[in-house]
């Protein structure tokens, strides 16, 4: 968990860092619900694919948000699905929530590599 006092997000006004990085294999999906990233006073963001390596048919990326109320996951974020190696940018320009997470679930067998970032931003 990050947390921030008012000094220094004003110094700041935002923060970049990596939300996933790594290798999904075959048809497994992977994701960062069991350690989301508490997005606390930022209510921007950019994010960023980059896929390296594709393995398999094709890959479907999504950074979801948490629901406080019921703790249910929903899409906040949907990546267009990776049929090739290539980088994408995606911008949410208000409503990020508490919590987010990555998901990445690709089809198909062989291995794909790839990395999730986001710059949050207050305003």
């Amino acid at each position: 968990m990050i947390l921030f006092n008012l000094i220094e997000l004003m110094k700041h006004r935002n923060f970049s860092c990596k939300l996933y990085e790594g290798t999904v294999v075959d048809a497994t999906e992977d994701d960062t619900k069991d350690k989301p990233f508490d997005v606390g006073p930022f209510k921007e963001a950019t994010f960023f694919l980059n896929c390296t390596v594709l393995g398999g048919t094709n890959v479907t990326v999504k950074i979801l948000v948490l629901d406080p109320a019921s703790l249910v996951w929903h899409d906040l974020v949907s990546f267009t699905v990776l049929t090739a190696v290539g980088k994408e940018k995606k911008e949410v320009t208000a409503n990020l929530g508490d919590k987010i997470a990555v998901v990445v679930t690709p089809t198909g067998t062989g291995s794909t590599t790839l990395t999730v970032g986001a710059n949050f931003k207050i305003m």
